[in-house]
């Protein structure tokens, strides 16, 4: 991704903005809360985007946590793209086309980059040529990172093979632009491995599960072009930018090391 090598980063921010009423930890802090909802989850979110800003290259908004509040994305999207970042779409989508492309035509006119994409209804196919169309990336699920993937993804096979393998193939003939990928404990690397052997070096792994989830950060260095996702640890943390730069720090020794692969592989 463009923005990758211009912020010089390969971090993505999860930005799940949860309101003090939905729960009862790691919600938005007071100092946010307005009488509506609206603005205090839009408060919240351009503060955690301006401080991300330098050590993140794109930030990755969750549907589920703006229902409430749809009309903000917008100004969201434009705080991401005013900071030099990519705006993706956590929205998992997954549904006939007809209404694939109801939501595709929406996410286009909000101003987002790229969106989840589900495939357990199919048209994957279907669905990246009506995203490119829109000039829109679209990253499917493809190994997830919460416990129950492991039935799902793992243990169930299609043609023989591990469910995560026939998705990849999927991503592959389809020209998808991105994989959504766990790092939690069940995912193994040769699993990490596998996926990148069958998508190529074009695809961006999305990579999640780093912080609460107990993500292994080493797995990244099996893929060739990561997007590690940080949610939590980062946008509930007292200073929010100070966690997002020890973990820049972190990952740019993880980046020299597969730029030293590569090297090799070419």
């Amino acid at each position: 991704m463009k923005a990758t090598k211009e912020k010089n980063s390969f971090i993505n921010i999860n930005l799940d903005p949860a309101l003090p009423t939905q729960r009862r930890n790691q919600v938005i802090p007071d100092k946010f809360v307005s009488e509506e909802d609206s603005d205090t989850v839009l408060n919240f979110s351009l503060d955690i985007i301006e401080q991300a800003s330098d050590y993140c290259c794109s930030v990755k908004p969750n549907t589920q946590y703006f229902l409430g509040a749809l009309p903000i994305l917008r100004r969201v999207v434009n705080k991401i793209h005013d900071e030099g970042m990519i705006a993706i779409l956590d929205h998992k989508l997954s549904d006939i086309g007809s209404t694939n492309d109801s939501a595709i035509f929406w996410i286009s006119e909000m101003g987002f980059d790229a969106f989840t994409f589900s495939p357990f209804a199919g048209n994957v196919q279907e669905t990246v040529q009506s995203a490119h169309k829109k000039n829109l990336g679209v990253i499917v699920l493809t190994l997830m990172s919460n416990p129950e993937a492991e039935n799902v993804m793992i243990k169930t096979t299609v043609d023989g093979q591990p469910f995560y393998m026939h998705i990849a193939k999927k991503v592959k003939e389809s020209r998808a632009d991105g994989c959504v990928v766990g790092l939690t404990g069940f995912v193994k690397s040769e699993y990490i491995g596998n996926i990148q052997r069958i998508v190529g070096d074009k695809v961006v792994f999305l990579m999640q599960g780093i912080g609460p989830q107990g993500g292994e950060a080493a797995h990244i260095k099996y893929v060739t072009n990561p997007l590690v996702s940080l949610g939590r640890s980062v946008i509930y943390s007292q200073n929010p930018r100070e966690v997002v730069k020890r973990y820049y720090d972190l990952f740019k020794s993880m980046h020299a090391c597969m730029q030293r692969k590569l090297q090799k592989v070419l």
